[in-house]
């Protein structure tokens, strides 16, 4: 696929020389090959669709863009190798990114090779400013939500829809971020002064594929007509897996709500049909949005991809937007004119109007809680049951 889309990695001339004609291309960072190949794509694929819609209203200042991808999978030092071979080649635009480990590489090196760099899925606070402090790398940008407005929003949504719910069970990956959310989530609750007990708190390693132990116990803790939550702190393969071994025992049903935070809708997709009742928070689902912009971008990816487009799609599509907006304003495609421009720059978006924070270089994502559940006879094989939209600045108050 990424063949076919033209976005094969390659060194070159200088794209990005100013020259009337030469495109200006993008850099998109992120796993090609590896586990999460496939959000690499939905990366790749958002990014092409915006240069797409672009190029065919005439480009940015009369030129094309054009989006190239390098893999990043194999982690930080690959990642900061990537940066350097895009910048020696003249592509100074860079998007991208889904491990914060390669963010936190790649943000100090773009300042030093004076590159410009939106990250979306990369969630740590560290990138960007937070509670209104300045942004601590001059050249990166974020088009997505940090971790904690993704998680203390979502807590708060699901608090107020279950208030009875006062116990919950959890089950996460064993790793830093994984503990640092699940806090996020009892320490929201504790702060919105409803504070809940924590039944049975249940770490795994990232790389377990067996979690029959795990599933025994929570399939005895659970009591339907309880008023009790799961927590599901697991991703991609993980929460899939996890899914399809507590099937056969029927006790997700037990617990009032199943939460989970990050990039669920896709795993509820591959289960094909079988996937529980789950509430799930992120920064987009194709069913949030009423707006032309959303329109376009869902029927565009529709007919790249033949589905749904997801929040890794999104959010690199709106980064690209915000480098044509801001290539637009600053009448240049000077990476130093680009970035000045980037800080405060506003833009339509999907979502509505998307504005780029000129202190702290946050993007102003909303965070959409959706419930759904898994339907044979539903093209995606995931039935949408509604849509909660938690707009930005509700959420600006959840950056620690």
């Amino acid at each position: 696929m990424a063949l076919v889309l033209g976005l094969a990695s390659c060194g070159g001339q200088d794209d990005n020389s100013g020259e009337s004609g030469n495109p200006i291309t993008i850099g998109v960072l992120g796993p090609i090959s590896g586990a999460f190949a496939d959000a690499g794509l939905n990366y790749r694929q958002g990014a092409q669709i915006a240069a797409d819609q672009i190029n065919a209203r005439g480009g940015v200042l009369g030129r094309q863009l054009k989006v190239e991808a390098k893999d990043t999978a194999a982690g930080p030092q690959e990642a900061s190798q990537a940066v350097r071979d895009f910048v020696s080649s003249g592509t100074n635009f860079l998007i991208g990114e889904l491990s914060s480990a390669n963010c936190l590489a790649d943000a100090p090196l773009v300042d030093q090779l004076d590159a410009v760099f939106i990250t979306g899925i990369c969630s740590v606070e560290e990138l960007t400013g937070q509670a209104g402090q300045a942004a601590p790398y001059s050249r990166t940008f974020r088009a997505g939500a940090t971790s904690s407005a993704n998680i203390v929003a979502m807590a708060d949504a699901i608090g107020r829809r279950f208030p009875q719910v006062t116990t919950y069970d959890s089950f996460a990956f064993d790793y830093v971020t994984g503990h640092l959310q699940w806090d996020q989530y009892v320490q929201a609750y504790a702060d919105n002064g409803k504070p809940i007990t924590v039944g049975k708190d249940l770490w795994v390693p990232m790389d377990q594929q067996n979690y029959g132990s795990q599933i025994s116990v929570l399939a005895t803790a659970s009591t339907e007509g309880e008023h009790k939550g799961l927590y599901i702190g697991t991703y991609g393969a993980g929460t899939a897996s996890f899914l399809q071994q507590a099937e056969p025992y029927d006790f997700l049903k037990n617990y009032e709500v199943v939460v989970t935070p990050g990039g669920y809708y896709p795993v509820a997709r591959d289960l094909n049909g079988s996937a529980p009742l789950v509430w799930n928070g992120y920064e987009y689902n194709w069913a949030a949005y009423d707006t032309p912009e959303n329109d376009a971008f869902v029927a565009d990816f529709e007919a790249l991809a033949g589905k749904k487009p997801i929040t890794w799609s999104y959010v690199s599509y709106v980064a690209v937007l915000a480098y044509a907006a801001a290539i637009e304003k600053a009448g240049s495609d000077s990476p130093a004119d680009v970035a000045a421009a980037l800080a405060g720059i506003a833009f339509a978006s999907p979502q509505g109007e998307y504005l780029i924070d000129a202190v702290t270089h946050n993007g102003s994502a909303n965070i959409v809680l959706m419930e759904t559940e898994g339907d044979p006879n539903d093209p995606e094989r995931v039935r949408m049951l509604e849509t909660i939209v938690i707009p930005y600045t509700d959420t600006v108050t959840f950056n620690f």
